[in-house]
């Protein structure tokens, strides 16, 4: 895991109050692809879910 990406979760969890959600997400990414979608999540003040990169149902617990 990259500083960039450790840094752009940081970034996530200030803006969201939550974790960003590796497990699901960073089986198939790279780190370069997970900051993009941190990214674009913080531009457009909308979680993960709710931008549509995971559904509540794909999360197993």
């Amino acid at each position: 895991m990259s500083k960039n990406l450790i840094d752009a979760m940081k970034l996530y969890k200030k803006t969201f109050n939550d974790d960003f959600p590796t497990m699901p997400l960073a089986e198939s990414r790279t780190d370069e692809e997970l900051i993009d979608i941190i990214n674009a999540c913080v531009e457009q003040k909308k979680d993960v879910y709710d931008i549509g990169y995971l559904r509540l149902e794909d999360v197993q617990y």
